[in-house]
């Protein structure tokens, strides 16, 4: 199934039947939301060989963010106050967060095996004892 993948309000309403299909049994959904990348495909990529810049300003005309809060605003659900109230709201939750991050002390160099697999294969199994030990200075 295709949506415009610049409409939020298009994708959840696509997604929240592909849900409910999905929970009474009727099987899976593919939806394909079809959207534009505004950047260069990779770092070793320079989109503006394939592409001019009135086709991205076209297309930056379709952000989704700005056309749900033009979408919201017209309809009394969104304005500035609401937009700077919520702005300041991120902000502190990235400060809080990045916060976190630096009061986060070092992890044991063996945690790295920690999340690989439900459970670690033999093979790894000594590698992270030797991490552990080396840690400890047992070497």
């Amino acid at each position: 199934e295709q949506v415009d993948g610049n409409d939020v309000i298009a994708v959840r309403d696509r997604v929240e039947a592909a849900l409910t299909r999905a929970r009474a049994g009727e099987g899976p959904t593919v939806i394909e939301a079809l959207t534009y990348r505004w950047h260069d495909h990779t770092t070793a990529d320079d989109a503006s060989r394939y592409r001019s810049e009135k086709e991205l300003e076209a297309e930056k005309k379709k952000d989704p963010v700005a056309r749900l809060g033009h979408y919201l605003g017209a309809n009394g659900a969104w304005d500035e106050a609401r937009e700077n109230e919520f702005i300041e709201q991120c902000r502190k939750e990235v400060d809080a967060a990045v916060e976190q991050y630096l009061n986060t002390g070092p992890r044991p160099p063996e945690s790295m095996f920690d999340h690989l697999y439900e459970t670690l294969p033999s093979i790894y199994q000594g590698q992270r004892e030797e991490l552990k030990a080396k840690g400890r200075g047992d070497d």
